[in-house]
């Protein structure tokens, strides 16, 4: 409803005229499937989506957390905060960014 009313205002000035709809520098935050589970003595996740930019995505793990940042397609994030349950060995933890998914495996102490 505020989208039409907007566009009516501007048609009834006779003039053209744009608006953008939020901050165009703000990253939108998203949601996407993703797989989590830890076994025994593996922390495993995966997350699907298309257009990850691992350039700037950031990963950071302690002995009891995961967390994750990873940018996609134009402007998305999605964010991952996660208690560990057990703990995890950090150095032996790798992260992969496939061109349809990105993964992180971590081994458990």
């Amino acid at each position: 409803r505020q989208s039409t009313e907007a566009v009516v205002s501007t048609q009834s000035t006779g003039t053209e005229d744009s608006h953008v709809w939020g901050d165009p520098n703000v990253q939108k935050v998203a949601e996407c499937r993703y797989d989590w589970h830890q076994t025994g003595d593996t922390v495993n996740f995966t997350a699907y989506l298309k257009n990850v930019k691992p350039e700037i995505c950031t990963v950071n793990c302690n002995p009891v957390k995961l967390q994750l940042e990873i940018y996609f397609g134009e402007d998305q994030v999605f964010s991952f905060n996660k208690i560990l349950c057990g703990i995890i060995d950090p150095e032996k933890s790798k992260v992969i960014f496939a061109k349809t998914k990105s993964r992180g495996f971590d081994e458990k102490s």
